[in-house]
């Protein structure tokens, strides 16, 4: 992997800011997977992101050490197109901000005008996204594309 290579290009911020359902991939140091929904992921350059997780979900943030290796999993719900970049936190724990409240509030609402096309009733919108939230920012050093079909898995390259 070229150093400087765009990961995150505008086409896929222009993605992650769709109707998606996104997750943030896991392990323990035993290699326990665990996988937590995000509440928010937002491009801050073409190798990084901000991703918001729940406070509660204590075996995400336990395991989302400065460091530590994830995924980042985002799907369409209305496509079902789905890419994965891996890579490591480079900052966890730090207080929310008023970016993070209205990265929170456009993908809840994002996701909630695309709901009623693929069954989610709009009154379970609610319940699916957690209400106190905290941000990770996670370096990226491979892509993937994991839209179900031939191609799932395929190494994805966006330029350097």
């Amino acid at each position: 992997m070229v150093a400087n290579e765009v990961l995150i290009d505008e086409e896929l911020a222009g993605f992650i800011r769709g109707p998606v359902s996104a997750m943030l991939g896991t392990a323990d140091a035993m290699a326990v997977p665990d996988a937590t929904r995000l509440a928010g992921v937002a491009k801050l350059d073409g190798r990084r992101f901000r991703v918001l997780i729940s406070t509660d979900a204590r075996t995400a943030r336990a395991n989302a050490f400065i460091g530590a290796r994830v995924a980042v999993l985002v799907t369409d719900i209305t496509t079902y197109r789905s890419v994965q970049w891996k890579g490591r936190v480079v900052s966890a724990g730090e207080e929310r901000t008023p970016g993070d409240l209205a990265l929170f509030h456009r993908h809840v609402e994002a996701f909630g005008e695309a709901s009623p096309r693929v069954g989610i009733p709009q009154p379970m919108i609610a319940g699916l996204f957690p209400r106190r939230v905290v941000p990770l920012e996670v370096e990226v050093d491979a892509l993937y594309d994991q839209t179900p079909g031939p191609a799932a898995g395929r190494r994805i390259r966006t330029g350097g």
